[in-house]
């Protein structure tokens, strides 16, 4: 099976070959879209593309890891620690979307070539996850290694190198230590040329007056984990030492294993549950239930969003009243910070909202009870498209964090559900009346004459308007109905039935 799918990546690798044409031709346009985000950020992403490209023409690589380990060792060379690193990500997932795009407008593309463009990425976004999670550490297991009676503590430190120097990014100390959270805070910010140099004062700081505590320093990977030992400690060996160096090191590598297998755990489960929908009813429910079962959120609101009217509207809640949730329908302008976010980040990444009401209205807000919220575009990266919108939290007034994991799998439960919905997208239109109202009067009756097979001209004789009207009529219903021309525009209206 290992070498099917990595046979799989190195075709998805073969396809960003061969179309780096038109990828860079829609990487430009993606560009303008992001222009008041982070501009330093997307030269550097487009100076690694750039790169990336050049290899491929230049190297034969023996598999897709070899090629994706390049990438991440020359982005690493350049930024040892990543500032933002959901945005590293949010922006591989948009370069693949791209990809995406790119093959759906190929006639000969098959479904799987999309699953190797796919394959593909997901080992990139690995490697990024691995280079954040594998120097993780987990306070529970920092307090266990500071209460082994093999080793009694005062206090532990992870002291971390960064750049040309290193850094105290983590104090814990013992119950019996009498310290401060301001003192800890000071200590957590120290820096030195070396980590001798830092264990020498954070004893100073952590233990006056105890000089003939032993501090052992204990190297690990990039970490330097270091434990001031009680006075009456009996000697520490030096196998207790390596024992606890792997014991450390095993638990880094455990907390990373553990992390990974969940996000992709929990996109497959997502994934199998949305196989068994069968209709546009089966499709917002399998949505919203997923959303919650499979990811650290307890309640969820699914609006379709409608790009005639620029509004959403709502069609199925989880642990929320359906009834209520379906009686909401608001234009996106409402909201100015989520309009602003549309815009600019190309409809695809998972916004955290800390406070909820800085963007939702106040009778919102209150009737629902919301805090913390996440906002999670239902996106189609093939078609480019959003569709819908998903709300979620963790309950009434309750305020919550969102970890790398859980955004990045949002990222795939967005798309996913996209692709869904997308199937049903004018069931669900006419099941829930998004679009009922989009139509004007007038524009209702130049779609049917057009429908019955009436031309432009005839169409206007009969409703005594000019050509250029009739025109003008039917480009604002090609753009209100998403439609690629006139005749699929009538179909779509047929199907929706805003004409009969």
């Amino acid at each position: 099976m290992e070498h099917k799918i990595e046979d799989l990546a190195m075709k998805g690798l073969l396809l960003l070959k061969e179309n780096e044409k038109p990828f860079l031709k829609e990487w430009a346009n993606f560009k303008k879209d992001l222009k008041a985000w982070q501009n330093d950020l997307i030269l550097e992403f487009e100076g690694m593309i750039t790169f990336g490209f050049k290899n491929l023409s230049s190297t034969s690589f023996q598999s897709s890891n070899e090629f994706i380990l390049a990438l991440v060792h020359k982005w690493q060379k350049k930024y040892p620690e990543f500032v933002d690193d959901f945005d590293a990500i949010f922006l591989i997932s948009a370069v693949e979307n791209l990809f995406h795009k790119v093959l759906k407008q190929k006639e000969d593309t098959s479904f799987l070539d999309h699953q190797a463009i796919q394959i593909f990425f997901m080992r990139i976004i690995d490697k990024v996850l691995r280079t954040q999670q594998l120097e993780y550490q987990d306070d529970k297991w920092l307090h266990t290694i500071l209460h082994l009676r093999t080793f009694p503590s005062n206090w532990l430190a992870i002291i971390s190198a960064e750049k040309s120097q290193y850094k105290v990014s983590k104090v814990i100390c013992s119950d019996e230590l009498a310290v401060n959270e301001q003192l800890i805070g000071m200590c957590e910010g120290l820096q030195a040329d070396g980590p001798g140099d830092l264990s020498m004062a954070l004893s100073r700081l952590l233990t006056p007056g105890m000089e003939d505590c032993q501090v052992l320093t204990i190297p690990v990977l990039t970490e330097t984990l270091v434990i001031s030992v009680k006075e009456q400690a009996e000697t520490i060996t030096t196998e207790q030492i390596e024992t606890l160096r792997k014991m450390y090191l095993k638990q880094m590598k455990l907390n990373h294993l553990e992390n990974e297998l969940e996000w992709k755990d929990s996109t497959l489960l997502f994934q199998q549950r949305l196989l068994q929908s069968q209709s546009a009813t089966d499709a917002v429910k399998m949505i919203t239930q997923g959303l919650v079962d499979y990811l650290p959120f307890s309640r969820c609101a699914l609006f379709i969003y409608s790009p005639g009217e620029h509004s959403g509207v709502g069609v199925h809640g989880h642990n929320i009243f359906t009834g209520s949730v379906q009686q909401i329908k608001e234009s996106i302008a409402e909201f100015p910070l989520l309009t602003k976010y549309l815009k600019h980040f190309s409809h695809s990444k998972p916004i955290f909202i800390e406070e909820a009401a800085e963007i939702l209205p106040d009778k919102y807000v209150r009737e629902y009870s919301l805090k913390s919220l996440v906002v999670l575009p239902i996106y189609v990266p093939a078609e480019n498209k959003l569709i819908g919108l998903a709300l979620l939290d963790r309950g009434e007034n309750t305020a919550f964090t969102v970890n790398n994991q859980t955004l990045t799998a949002l990222i795939k439960f967005g798309q996913y559900g996209g692709e869904l919905l997308n199937k049903y997208y004018e069931d669900a239109v006419q099941l829930f009346g998004v679009q009922r109202a989009v139509l004007t009067l007038r524009e209702r009756e130049v779609l049917k004459l057009i429908a019955e097979g009436a031309s432009i001209n005839e169409a206007a004789d009969t409703l005594h308007l000019s050509s250029y009207t009739v025109r003008d009529y039917i480009s604002a219903i090609i753009q209100k109905l998403d439609a690629k021309n006139r005749t699929e525009a009538a179909v779509k209206a047929l199907k929706m039935r805003l004409i009969q």
